[in-house]
C-alpha cells in the first residue's frame, strides 16, 4: 500500500492546475481593455437595406387573416369584396352560438353598426366609402357572443360584418363583405344569395348564408346536419344566418334547401342560391 507522502505526489500529477503557467496581470488588464472597447454585434435588420447580420425570427402575424368563403369565387355574388378577418380570442370555438338569433339594442346596437361602417370603409382601397357612410342598417343581430350587421343602400349596396363582441379590440373577430352584388327585380316569394358558403376565422370553420327576400317573404329557417332547426333574421328585405362548422362549404355549387315561411302563414322548402344571372366575384 503506498505511503500517504507518495499518494499526495499521486493526486497532484493528474492535476492540470498545477502545470498552468502563472497568471500575468499584465495581459488580463490588456484583455479587458480591448473587450470594454469593443462594439456590440446587431441582431437588428438594416433600416435602409432591409438585412440584417443575422439570422432573425419570424414574428407570428395573429392580427390579420383573409377569410376563405367556400372556394372563394364561388362564395359570393358577382360586386361584393371580401373583407379581411382578425383572429377573435373572445368566444374559443363559437362556444355561445345559439341557433336563433336575438337583439341588441341602445349602444350596443350602435357600436356594432359603427364598428361595421369603419371596419368596411377600407376594403377594395375605400371605393365604397361615400355608400357606407349613408347606408341604413336592414339587420343587427346577436349569436351568443357574436354579432351581425347588414347596411344596405342604393344600386344594391350591402356591407356584412359578423364579429366576435367579446374579443378585446386588439384581437377583435370579424369577417364580411362589401359591395354591390345587384339582385333587383326579386319575386315577392323569392330569395336569392349574396353570401353562402364556408369561412374561418382564427383558424376556426364556419357557415354562413345571407342575402335578399321577396316581399312576402315573414321567415327562413335552415335544419343543420344535427337535425337542429337554424333561425335567420330576416328584416328589411334581408336575411342572415350562420352556424359553426364547414357544413355549407359546397352550398354555392349546389344551394341548400331552407324553410320559408310567408305573411300569409303558407310554407314551403326553396333551394338557396346565388341568382341565375351572377358571375365569379371580385374578391380582395
Amino acid at each position: 500500500m503506498k505511503s500517504e507522502q507518495n499518494l499526495d505526489t499521486l493526486l497532484r500529477s493528474m492535476d492540470a492546475a498545477e502545470k498552468c503557467s502563472p497568471p500575468n496581470p499584465a495581459r488580463a488588464q490588456a484583455d479587458l481593455n480591448r473587450i470594454l472597447s469593443s462594439q456590440p454585434v446587431s441582431t437588428a435588420s438594416n433600416s435602409k437595406l432591409g438585412v440584417g447580420l443575422g439570422p432573425a425570427k419570424p414574428k407570428a402575424n395573429r392580427r390579420r387573416r383573409v377569410v376563405t368563403l367556400g372556394g372563394l369565387a364561388a362564395a359570393v355574388t358577382a360586386g361584393l369584396l371580401i373583407m379581411p378577418a382578425l383572429s377573435g380570442e373572445g368566444d374559443p370555438a363559437f362556444a355561445t352560438w345559439t341557433a336563433a338569433p336575438g337583439t341588441l339594442i341602445g349602444s350596443e346596437r350602435d357600436n356594432a353598426v359603427s364598428d361595421c361602417r369603419r371596419s368596411t370603409q377600407h376594403v377594395g382601397s375605400g371605393m365604397y366609402t361615400t355608400e357606407l357612410s349613408a347606408a341604413e342598417v336592414a339587420i343587427v343581430e346577436r349569436r351568443g357572443a357574436w354579432v351581425t350587421v347588414i347596411l344596405t343602400g342604393p344600386d344594391g349596396f350591402e356591407a356584412s360584418c359578423t364579429t366576435d363582441a367579446t374579443a378585446p379590440w386588439y384581437h377583435k373577430g370579424t369577417f364580411g363583405s362589401v359591395g354591390k352584388p345587384g339582385t333587383a327585380g326579386l319575386p315577392a316569394r323569392g330569395i336569392a344569395a349574396t353570401q353562402l358558403g364556408t369561412g374561418t376565422i382564427a383558424d376556426k370553420s364556419l357557415s354562413i348564408a345571407s342575402g335578399r327576400v321577396g316581399a312576402e317573404v315573414a321567415a327562413i329557417s335552415y335544419t343543420n346536419s344535427a337535425g337542429t332547426g337554424v333561425i335567420a333574421t330576416v328584416a328589411k328585405g334581408h336575411f342572415a344566418f350562420w352556424l359553426p362548422g364547414n357544413e355549407l362549404q359546397n352550398a354555392s355549387d349546389h344551394g341548400v334547401p331552407v324553410h320559408v315561411t310567408y305573411r300569409d302563414g303558407s310554407t314551403e322548402t326553396q333551394l338557396l342560391n346565388f341568382p341565375s344571372s351572377s358571375g365569379e366575384s371580385s374578391l380582395r
